[in-house]
């Protein structure tokens, strides 16, 4: 389907197929840039509310995650104070070395599988930090394409603007709207976002 203006007549554009064996009919550009306009607010509305159950559930893995951290690093504090205590133990003679050795063997493994829960705690944390600033600035990005779009004044420009969002649109209509209470809208419309899921 293409673009054919009416710059002479003043007669709004239509959307039309250069094939001529092709059965599907025209509509006024107008109306249908309308449709896909109507379509994308609803699409985005859904998006939005899946973006807001996802962030919530971001949100909640965030909280459950710094919790995680606190009170590995509260062991881990626990597990360094008994490494210091056994030194003691060593220095005043209360510990012999091999049970010096086997002690703090068992601390330092202690220590060590904290220190790797530790660290797989924050790259969870800053994945999931990623995942909701992902969201959110696509979510605004997304709110703000409609706005945007009825302020462009040319056709290129809105089309450059729907491509970044949409990879297609299919358009489909087999009957004329005739008279003067004809619906103009009788056409059907796929739209096909481009977005990555959440």
């Amino acid at each position: 389907m293409q673009r054919r203006p009416y710059n002479k007549t003043g007669k709004p554009a239509t959307l039309i197929c250069s094939n001529s064996e092709c059965t599907n009919v025209s509509s006024k550009l107008y109306i249908v840039e309308n449709k896909i306009i109507e379509a994308l607010r609803i699409w985005i509305r859904n998006y939005e509310i899946d973006c807001t159950t996802k962030n919530n559930l971001t949100t909640n893995n965030s909280e459950i995650l710094e919790h995680s951290i606190s009170l590995t690093k509260k062991e881990l504090e626990k597990e360094n104070e008994k490494l210091d205590k056994i030194y003691s133990f060593l220095e005043n003679n209360i510990y012999d070395q091999i049970e010096f050795k086997n002690r703090s063997k068992v601390i330092k493994n202690s220590i060590q599988n904290l220190e790797n829960k530790l660290k797989e705690y924050y790259e969870l944390l800053s994945k999931n930090n990623k995942t909701q600033n992902f969201a959110e600035n696509k979510f605004y990005k997304l709110n703000n394409i409609i706005d945007i779009y009825n302020k462009l004044e040319t056709a290129t420009e809105r089309n450059i603007l729907l491509k970044l969002f949409l990879s297609k649109v299919t358009y489909s209509k087999n009957q004329k709207a005739l008279g003067k209470d004809a619906d103009y809208s009788n056409f059907e419309l796929h739209i096909y976002p481009k977005l990555p899921k959440i």
